[in-house]
């Protein structure tokens, strides 16, 4: 299943080079930009034909965007400057697309807040079996070939709506200033980071979760995307990932799980704004989907159902290791449909362009202390897993999301 033997001879520019963020993101844009733009035009020939107002979303981007650091609001200004699109369905593309999908699904309660998504899972040393280390030559397996020498692992599904228009890309931003850089797929032409790796090895990866205070204005409210993108830049390790989110009110946070893992630690957080606390999970095995485990928050039949199937596939192992994790990411359980760990569309929706139902996007797996990341483009039971290592040559077609597109075309 592994696809190693990749052809990086039509790979971008390594990282190296830029010295400023907003640099950075134009150098981004540049390469997603086939990806975006197609994406926008698509949203902009849907929003006219439904005849959907975008001002509610445009607004809610122009206050959430206070909350952004200046850095990222840089990021973002660079990018936009970039794309040849329409600048409020772009707009609303970045700050506001689950709710465009709540506008554009058909029927009531079929988008990407409900149900939700997605499926992450952890396994922790001693329950994580090496294979030799993860292209960092840390493991020593001469003495010892079964030794556990990995760090912890890290998987996430990333389950979205409207998947069609949502291209995903292998994402490296190089250190920058005293910040560090960080490996991840994610969305094309967005600042927000649901999940990755840095250079120092710290990996953090989220699922969200239904639990938001009415009282907090988007000005204050510091978004999910934002405080795992910050978390790789600012952080080497858990203990600071732990500090950096303690200086900041708990209630202003976003209701989310929160997988962490450096080299020789891992820690689920349960970050409960409405609560004001932040529940700690520090077992080898640990899963979430979409509602807390440890807290109160809102629970579906969906999160329910693929939590339930996901403590039957990790619980009873002695050991697991990436081979583990990508089998438990291809579940089919409960599928086709919102129950399944590997979420596909039921027979009956217009297939890509999902807006009223969840589906897998990517499937992640990282290695505390390894700046690596093995992923999978689309559905994991329809795709070959690709090895991506921070500051490495990288595929061009996963770069700028043209892998993305050829799954569509």
């Amino acid at each position: 299943m592994d696809d190693t033997a990749v052809d990086t001879s039509a790979s971008t520019d390594g990282i190296a080079g830029s010295d400023s963020f907003a640099e950075q993101a134009r150098r981004r844009a540049e390469t997603e930009r086939e990806a975006v733009e197609w994406a926008i035009d698509e949203l902009e020939s849907i929003i006219d034909e439904r005849g959907i107002d975008l001002e509610p979303m445009l607004e809610y981007g122009r206050r959430s965007r206070e909350s952004l650091p200046d850095r990222h609001l840089r990021a973002y200004e660079a990018m936009a400057e970039v794309f040849d699109v329409d600048p409020d369905v772009y707009d609303v593309y970045v700050f506001a697309y689950s709710e465009l999908c709540e506008e554009l699904a058909d029927g009531e309660g079929r988008s990407e807040k409900n149900p939700k998504g997605c499926t992450n899972a952890l396994a922790a040393p001693p329950r994580v079996e090496s294979d030799g280390g993860f292209d960092t030559g840390t493991a020593d397996t001469t003495a010892d070939p079964g030794a556990s020498d990995s760090g912890p692992l890290v998987l996430k599904n990333r389950d979205i709506a409207g998947r069609g228009t949502r291209p995903k890309s292998i994402v490296e931003q190089p250190p920058i200033d005293d910040y560090y850089g960080f490996l991840t797929v994610d969305t094309c032409g967005t600042i927000s980071i649901f999940k990755g790796v840095n250079d120092q090895g710290l990996v953090a990866a989220n699922t969200y979760i239904d639990s938001e205070r009415d009282d907090v204005d988007p000005e204050n409210q510091l978004r999910n995307g934002t405080v795992i993108r910050m978390l790789l830049e600012e952080c080497a390790s858990i203990d600071e990932a732990r500090e950096l989110l303690e200086s900041y009110p708990t209630r202003h946070l976003c209701g989310q799980t929160l997988f962490l893992a450096d080299a020789s630690d891992a820690a689920l957080l349960e970050v409960d704004p409405v609560a004001e606390r932040i529940a700690v999970d520090d077992d080898p095995v640990v899963t979430r989907t979409n509602h807390f485990v440890n807290s109160e928050s809102t629970r579906t039949e969906s999160s329910a159902d693929r939590r339930e199937r996901s403590l039957e596939l990790l619980e009873g192992a002695d050991r697991l290791d990436r081979d583990d994790l990508w089998t438990f990411a291809q579940d089919h359980a409960n599928g086709p449909g919102d129950d399944s760990i590997c979420r596909h569309p039921e027979p009956e929706t217009d297939e890509p362009h999902a807006f009223g139902q969840l589906t897998t996007a990517s499937t992640a797996i990282f290695e505390g202390g390894s700046p690596v990341i093995e992923v999978g483009m689309g559905n994991p039971c329809e795709t070959e897993r690709t090895r991506c290592a921070f500051g490495d040559e990288i595929p061009a077609d996963l770069r700028t999301g043209r892998r993305w597109l050829d799954r569509l075309h």
